[in-house]
């Protein structure tokens, strides 16, 4: 039943912040007077026509139950009549089908705003990217921070590859003292000496009584890293939450940006998807843990995912807002249209690439996962 839950927690999640993307261009693409073809709740093939305007939109039901989309008269069309029609894509100026373009980055990053405005008003706990954020949170009495060692890797045959100690672990303290430096533990150690580690795992903590080897060693990688021991909720009046809840979208998205930009250099110079990079799957089981923990942490992660979405969508990439955007840069400065049949092949061949790119991700998920 969990499983069923988190599923249908997940479509519904994505499903609204595709369709309030794909409402921010229905909206702009009317008000320039461009004919919507289709509002298409899911993704074709299509279920049922279920709906038809007074302007000739067809409202539809499609089988493929994630988001939507939103056709337009003359977006991808070379037929010359189309072209030149008054309530054509094609037709309308620069300014217009720029508005139309990016309209829907503008409202995933408003549907961001209003729910850190809520959450904010509410009391939420700070949203903690960077290690800049950390320290500042430290400072300002946000949080309290505890070194802790974080097992990496328990190699087979040590010492420790006999006890319960698991790879994500923290130890807390060794032999009743805090945690050292990785480089400064080996001196710590002794040669078949039992050694007393305090483990945390979640919020489990418990100790372990292990022998170290002939060599002094337990058989472990581990790294140093801050353990947040204390959150405290940040809280707004209402009337200042709006505008501290703008400043958080710019934060995040600068952050998001940045991070989406290692993303693609790791992925073209090691060819492997980076550590932290989630995929369908990944979200999927993201939902489920944020769902545990109550209202006001989904409304963040809802949040941090509309603000992703908005990011991902206006970078410069064929199929996408940002590519489409580009075109019409293009043409600006050009002061010629690119040819409609190069331009629809283009975002064809970006369509593909990115489908594939959301399959290695997907599968990377799946192996993480097991």
């Amino acid at each position: 039943m969990t499983i069923i839950i988190t599923v249908l927690a997940f479509i519904i999640i994505f499903s609204v912040l595709v369709l309030v993307h794909e409402w921010g261009h229905f909206y702009f693409a009317r008000r320039a007077g461009i004919k919507v073809e289709e509002f298409g709740i899911g993704l074709p093939p299509k279920a049922k026509s279920i709906y038809k305007d007074k302007k000739g939109t067809v409202y539809s039901l499609n089988w493929i139950p994630f988001g939507g989309f939103v056709r337009l008269y003359g977006e991808d069309s070379s037929d010359p009549k189309v072209l030149k029609s008054k309530n054509s894509f094609a037709s309308k100026s620069i300014a217009s089908r720029s508005a139309v373009i990016v309209a829907g980055v503008f409202m995933n990053f408003v549907l961001a705003w209003v729910l850190l405005s809520i959450t904010l008003t509410v009391g939420m706990k700070p949203i903690l990217v960077t290690q800049s954020d950390l320290q500042d949170a430290k400072e300002s009495g946000l949080i309290s921070v505890q070194e802790v060692l974080l097992v990496n890797e328990i190699l087979p045959g040590s010492p420790l590859d006999e006890t319960d100690l698991l790879a994500g672990d923290f130890i807390t303290g060794i032999n009743g003292k805090d945690v050292p430096l990785v480089t400064d533990l080996s001196g710590m150690l002794s040669p078949e000496t039992d050694v007393i580690l305090d483990i945390m795992r979640g919020e489990r903590e418990g100790t372990l009584l292990v022998a170290t080897d002939a060599d002094g060693k337990l058989g472990f990688s581990v790294s140093n890293m801050p353990n947040i021991t204390f959150l405290k909720d940040l809280k707004y009046p209402f009337y200042e939450a709006p505008v501290v809840a703008v400043k958080e979208v710019g934060r995040l998205s600068y952050l998001t940006l940045n991070m989406l930009g290692d993303v693609v250099v790791t992925l073209v110079k090691k060819m492997a998807v980076p550590e932290g990079v989630a995929g369908p799957v990944g979200i999927a089981k993201l939902t489920h843990q944020f769902m545990q923990e109550g209202v006001i942490a989904m409304m963040q992660f809802v949040a941090l995912l509309s603000i992703s979405l908005g990011v991902i969508n206006i970078m410069p990439f064929p199929a996408l807002d940002g590519g489409r955007f580009l075109f019409i840069v293009f043409e600006a400065v050009l002061r010629r249209r690119p040819s409609p049949k190069w331009e629809a092949a283009i975002h064809g061949i970006g369509f593909v690439l990115l489908i594939l790119l959301i399959l290695v991700i997907t599968w990377n998920d799946i192996v993480n996962m097991l």
